[in-house]
């Protein structure tokens, strides 16, 4: 399930940035994810994976500020993905940008609120994703 977890966000990732990257130009952004979240039927989906992995409270009084932060956080990506493959950026770029600059804030954020490790290798692989990062930038 360790990579099986991993592959399913990658392979998600994937088909959204191709689908993405093709939308109109003139179609409103907002009306186009509001009728994208239409066609996924994500609550259907969700609703049948609740009886496929039973475990877990299912009260909704058990939901908190987070549930919040998560749908927030999802419009914030799709958005900045859509306006920026609207503004020119390429496939690879734009997501690689986002992942990596992404690490880069949540690597420190993960030590000070959760007591995450900061080791060495963490650290050399945040600068490597980095200087990959810039060099990509640097010499399209």
């Amino acid at each position: 399930m360790f990579f099986a977890a991993i592959l399913l966000a990658v392979a998600g990732s994937v088909v959204y940035h191709l689908s993405i990257k093709q939308l109109p130009q003139d179609l409103n952004p907002f009306f186009s994810l509001a009728v994208s979240y239409g066609l996924a039927l994500a609550l259907a989906l969700c609703l049948a994976g609740m009886w496929w992995l039973p475990g877990g409270q299912r009260d909704p009084s058990a939901l908190g500020w987070s549930n919040l932060g998560v749908a927030l956080g999802i419009l914030g990506i799709e958005m900045g993905f859509l306006l920026a493959y609207r503004a020119g950026w390429n496939l690879g770029y734009a997501a690689l940008s986002a992942n990596v600059l992404s690490a880069a804030l949540l690597l420190p954020i993960g030590y000070w609120l959760f007591r995450e490790s900061l080791s060495p290798g963490r650290l050399a692989g945040l600068g490597l994703s980095l200087a990959g990062l810039w060099m990509m930038l640097r010499f399209r």
